[in-house]
Formats: C-alpha cells, sequence, structure tokens
C-alpha cells in the first residue's frame, strides 16, 4: 500500500464491459487476485452459477460476441468479477484511495459489494439471481445508441409512436441510449440514419432499463433482492438509477429492486460528483468506456483506465500514474491524452467473407500522395499515426499481429469510427455488408483500404 494514496472515483461500468483474458498478464504480479476469484467462483458454484475465472486469465477465452450468443449467465458474472478484482487490486497494490464509488447500470451491483454496503456472496447471489430472472421472464427486445441530445432523442421516440419505446440512458451531451422491442428499435435506428442522426444498435441480451418489458424480469428478481439485509456503505456511493447519494440499507435495495426498470442518468450523476470536487476517475473492470464518456463530458479532471487493454504489472501501474498528473498536468506523470466517448458495442452485421488484397496506383490528393501507387505498407505506415493519434497510444504500439480489440482493447465502436476517418483521407467507397470485427489488425485493414480503393476505380 502507498503511503500517500490517491483519492479516486471509481467508476464500474455495465453491459460490454468484458474482455477475454483482460487480467492474463497480470496473475503472476497480483497474487491476491487469484483467490479473490476463487472465492467469487465458490460463490457462484454455491447458487448453481457458472465459473469465470478462465474467462479473465485466459486470453483464449470466449470472445463477448460468443458468450452473447451462448452464456450471457457467464458473461454478466465475469464482468463484475473483473469490476471487484479491479479495485481490490487498485487499494491494495497501486494505493488508489476510493473517496466515491459509482456504477453505470449493472455497474452499480459491484459498486456496492466494493463500498460494503454488501457482501461479496451477496453480490455474487445477486448477478446469478437477475440473470435467472430475465430468461425466465421470456424478455426480448434491445437498445440502440443515437447520437444526439436528451430532448432530441426524447422527441424522436416520441414521433416513432411505439409504446416499447424508452429511453434508457443519458450518457452524454451527444450519446442516448433507447431501448424496445428489436422491431422497434431497428426502426428508430433506420429513422434517425434518414434524419442524418448516427444510430447503432447495441449487442445487449435484453431492453435494459425499460419498465414496460422487463417489470416481469424485475419483480422475480426483487424476490432475491428481498432475501437480502444490506449495509450501510462504508464509502461513498453514487447512483445514476436513483439520482443522489445511497445512505441507508433502503436506498441499497431500492437500486437493487429498480435497475432493470429505472433509466440511468450518467450525464447528470458526472455533472453532480464533479461539482462536489471530484477530479480523478479510475475505471474498474476491462476497457476504458466511463472515463472516456467523463474526459468528454466534463473538464478539469484526470482519467485512468488500467485495464483498457490487457496489461502487465508495470503497464497497469503506468496507466494508474496518469492519476498522479492532476487536471492541470502539474505533477511528474504525463496528463491523460485527448479520448472520444465510447459506447456498447454495435450488433455485429450479416458474416460476409474477408475481401482479398489487392495494390491500387492512384489516391486522392487529400493524402498528399497523387501519381504515386498506393501500397499496403505505405497505408499501414499512415494508418499507425492516424491510430495512434485518434486513441492516444505511441504508433509504436501497432506492432505486426497485434489486436486492435483483444490487445489495444479499441472496440468495434471505435474501430468503425476510424475505419470511416481512413475511408475518407484515402477516398474509397463506402462498403456494404462489411463487419469490423473481420479485420482484427492494423495490417487487414490496409488491405481492405487498399482493396476498396481499387474496386471505387473499376465502377
Amino acid at each position: 500500500m502507498h503511503a500517500n494514496p490517491l483519492s479516486s472515483t471509481f467508476l464500474f461500468p455495465g453491459q460490454g464491459a468484458y474482455l477475454a483474458g483482460v487480467f492474463s498478464g497480470s496473475e503472476q504480479a497480483f497474487p491476491t487476485m487469484a483467490a479473490e476469484l476463487g472465492r467469487l467462483d465458490g460463490y457462484s458454484l454455491r447458487t448453481g452459477g457458472p465459473e469465470v475465472t478462465h474467462l479473465l486469465t485466459d486470453p483464449t477465452s470466449p470472445t463477448l460476441d460468443h458468450l452473447l450468443e451462448n452464456d450471457v449467465p457467464a458473461l454478466s458474472l465475469a464482468i463484475f468479477a473483473s469490476q471487484i478484482v479491479a479495485a481490490r487490486l487498485y487499494q491494495e497494490e497501486f494505493g488508489l484511495s476510493p473517496a466515491l464509488l459509482m456504477g453505470h447500470s449493472f455497474g452499480e451491483f459491484a459498486a456496492l459489494v466494493v463500498s460494503g454496503a454488501l457482501t461479496l456472496e451477496e453480490g455474487v447471489t445477486l448477478v446469478v439471481a437477475r440473470d435467472r430472472a430475465l430468461r425466465a421472464s421470456g424478455a426480448t427486445g434491445g437498445m440502440v445508441a443515437i447520437e444526439a441530445g436528451f430532448r432530441r432523442v426524447e422527441n424522436l421516440v416520441a414521433a416513432m409512436a411505439d409504446g416499447s419505446l424508452t429511453v434508457a440512458a443519458d450518457n452524454a451531451y451527444d450519446q442516448v441510449v433507447v431501448s424496445g422491442s428489436g422491431q422497434a428499435v431497428a426502426r428508430l435506428a433506420s429513422v434517425a440514419g434518414e434524419l442524418g442522426v448516427k444510430a447503432t444498435v447495441l449487442r445487449v441480451p435484453y431492453p435494459f432499463h425499460n419498465r414496460r418489458l422487463l417489470d416481469g424480469a424485475n419483480e422475480l428478481f426483487a424476490r432475491t433482492v428481498a432475501t437480502i439485509v444490506p449495509r450501510v456503505p462504508r464509502i461513498a456511493v453514487h447512483s445514476p438509477v436513483l439520482g443522489r447519494r445511497v445512505e441507508t440499507p433502503e436506498d441499497v435495495l431500492e437500486v437493487l429492486s429498480s435497475h432493470l426498470v429505472r433509466p440511468v442518468r450518467f450525464l447528470d450523476a458526472l455533472h453532480a460528483v464533479r461539482g462536489e470536487g471530484e477530479t480523478r476517475f479510475v475505471e474498474c473492470g476491462a476497457r476504458s468506456t466511463l472515463v472516456d464518456l467523463a474526459s468528454a463530458t466534463v473538464a478539469g479532471i484526470s482519467t485512468s483506465a488500467p485495464f483498457r487493454r490487457r496489461a502487465d504489472h508495470a503497464g497497469v501501474l503506468a496507466e494508474v500514474r496518469r492519476l498522479e498528473a492532476g487536471p492541470d498536468g502539474s505533477e511528474t506523470a504525463p496528463a491523460p491524452a485527448p479520448v472520444t466517448p465510447v459506447v456498447p458495442t454495435p450488433a455485429p452485421a450479416a458474416p460476409v467473407e474477408p475481401v482479398p488484397t489487392q495494390r491500387v496506383t492512384s489516391v486522392s490528393s487529400e493524402t498528399g500522395d497523387e501519381g504515386e501507387g498506393l501500397s499496403e505498407p505505405k497505408v499501414l505506415d499512415e494508418l499507425k499515426t492516424l491510430y495512434a493519434d485518434a486513441v492516444g497510444y505511441p504508433a509504436d504500439v501497432f506492432e505486426t499481429g497485434v489486436e486492435l480489440e483483444a490487445d489495444l482493447g479499441i472496440d468495434s465502436i471505435r474501430q468503425t469510427e476510424l475505419l470511416q476517418r481512413a475511408r475518407k483521407r484515402y477516398d474509397v467507397p463506402e462498403a456494404d455488408h462489411i463487419r469490423i470485427t473481420d479485420y482484427t489488425t492494423l495490417e487487414s485493414i490496409a488491405g481492405l483500404i487498399v482493396e476498396l480503393r481499387h474496386q471505387g476505380e473499376r465502377v
């Protein structure tokens, strides 16, 4: 434990915060991690739930897509487990002191455990029961992230005149999530696109935060919640579902028994805690979803996401030290790089065959290389700079064979945005039915760019 721990706000993300083998480079450096995961698996097995240690320590474990299709209960418990382990490591290994805890949606479960309001065993029991209730209810539907402000999205939902649609989460100035039936969500995404508003259907198993569609599941889950006797949190907790601090055992029960059907006001919560003087934010768990939102929303803060990608002891420590810079960068550590908000990963498109790479002989003048041959090595070198500048990594991390998502934590939403930048840079046409997850390395992206340019010249 460090002598002068850094006081920070711990952020706990919800659905989608999973990276296969996220702790795979950390087992030897963090001996307490295995013990914590072992206890968690034991509690889960006792309630008839899955084991998840292998999902977090083996980089060859099933991907997010695979678990969404085949084992949602294991995915949920793995997300919860990664947050519990990350929070413990931050406190015991890296001297981070949580002044405040805040979970987003399902992330509130882990926040309540870390606060001491729930025991680890109670938390695991609730996670397992939650998935059982959702399955037993037969609930179906989906969610869509819309890049527009709350009022505009609210008006758009009203105009759709579909009772299944509801605003589920207000995440940022230009990021609002709507849930509803699968058909309604698809129609809303289509209408938004026709209006020039970007909408991304999310890869989620249920229409979360939707009272009409999940009321039955919520009632089933509430029966388990009623068996829990929570305690007053030892560490302060701010709930985006309640819109205030969680201060009493009754508050804990209210969060748990309503989180499936009440909206998440994350934007309001960020402003509230920043207004109280919180300036350091750290992501508990895989990826960097919430700290990216925080960086894009509020000024004068430092952020860190030590497990935005698989990392060893040194890598995690380097990321933790980003917090030491402070909001003005006055300390010795570097200030955090600018980031772009990240939303949950989009729904997969229909599978397509990978496009074979080919070469072309010209390129748009926007690249400054008019009349010169456009080769994959040349595009690859330029893409390293483009991607590095966009995500805040040094260009040398994009080594041959490095996986953009598995190794660097760049999720498919971010990859889609970066591919669009690259497409515009090289003046290549839009490509229907391209699934970004078929192109997992920068080399494959370079080959795709060259092929798309070649296709455009043949037209």
